[in-house]
């Protein structure tokens, strides 16, 4: 058995049938009134915390403000999606696709300054 305090990655999450990886923390207090409580101790371990969701939009958001200097560069909110970077060609064909979870603002940046023409 697994610590509540543990969380699980996001494939563990999937094969407990927690899909999205927006499940809020409060929603796993909710489980009680439907008589589903033998589930909060797995969902407590997918779920995000409401605070730390609201501190990664902000982040994400301050991100796509300061990307916006690159008239060529556009957002597309997917819900649930992890972010990914698709590169067009001039003909407007995509010819790259990378995951970038886990790039920060700055790197962001300095790979649209280097990659983009403006």
């Amino acid at each position: 058995m697994i610590a509540a305090s543990e969380s699980l990655s996001l494939s563990n999450c999937a094969n407990l049938g927690y899909a999205s990886s927006y499940l809020k923390c409060s929603t796993c207090n909710d489980l009680k009134q439907f008589k589903l409580s033998e589930l909060e101790n797995s969902c407590q371990q997918c779920c995000i915390n409401d605070d730390t969701e609201q501190a990664e939009a902000k982040k994400y958001h301050r991100a796509v403000l300061e990307v916006s200097q690159f008239p060529s560069f556009s957002v597309q909110y997917v819900r649930g999606a992890d972010p990914v970077l698709n590169l067009f060609n001039e003909q407007d064909e995509q010819v790259e696709s990378m995951g970038i979870e886990k790039w920060d603002t700055d790197t962001l940046t300095a790979f649209l300054e280097e990659n983009l023409v403006r």
